[in-house]
């Protein structure tokens, strides 16, 4: 294929990311209303807008962000059937596989954070009024806190695969990793206070225990990785 091919190919495959998105869109229109609802929960189920648009943005951020995770499965296989053609072999099969598996991990670390981690912070953070503080939350910043948190936990349930990653192309060997395991251990449990936004012990080791797993499953696929014939 020459250099116009890839390109209609690459126009091919975002018209049908764009189409998949706008589809999703009209769903995500009709969820708004119960997204808010359900996300408001936490806070009494009020939220307010502070500016004449804000409100709209809110709504059209909560749709494109629906129909973002409707489609995503559509988006990433669009990517991989793009870049497939110019991979060997080899690669084709690391991504078939890691594709799929890194989306289910992304959605695994947001759902941990909407359904754990969001509740426990916003409550923590309402605790904090007093006689001369009292809570306005606007729709777009509470908006923006969530999705920075699910961003943040579908990030970090990346790490299996990082390190497996590195272990493949040689960086990274698990005997390194299963020598510095208590080394490891403390780190997260560091991290986990620091950085935790609610700062409750359960929270806390709730953040430790699900970084410690993914670290262990990062160890058994690096073992497997480093113990595959070169």
């Amino acid at each position: 294929m020459n250099i116009w091919d890839h390109l209609g190919e690459l126009r091919r495959r975002l018209l049908i990311c764009i189409y998949c998105l706008a589809a999703g869109t009209v769903f995500g229109a009709w969820a708004v209303n119960p997204v808010i609802a359900w996300l408001a929960r936490p806070v009494g189920g009020e939220l307010v807008f502070l500016h004449p648009t804000e409100a709209f943005a809110a709504q059209v951020k909560i749709a494109l962000g629906v129909s973002f995770l409707i489609c995503l499965p559509v988006i990433l296989f669009q990517a991989w059937a793009f870049v497939s053609s110019g991979l060997e072999k080899k690669e084709k099969h690391y991504l078939l596989w890691a594709v799929p598996v890194s989306y289910v991990f992304f959605m695994l670390g947001a759902a941990f954070s909407t359904f754990v981690v969001f509740p426990k912070a916003v409550a923590f953070l309402l605790t904090l009024r007093s006689q001369h503080l009292q809570p306005m939350l606007s729709v777009e910043s509470y908006l923006d806190f969530f999705g920075l948190l699910g961003l943040a936990f579908g990030f970090l349930f990346q790490l299996p695969l990082v390190l497996h990653f590195l272990a493949k192309v040689g960086v990274l060997r698990a005997d390194f990793l299963a020598q510095n395991r208590r080394v490891s251990y403390l780190v997260i449990f560091v991290i986990a206070t620091i950085f935790n936004p609610v700062p409750e012990v359960f929270t806390q080791l709730l953040l430790a225990c699900a970084a410690i797993a993914l670290f262990e499953l990062s160890i058994f696929l690096v073992r497997l990785e480093t113990r595959k014939p070169r």
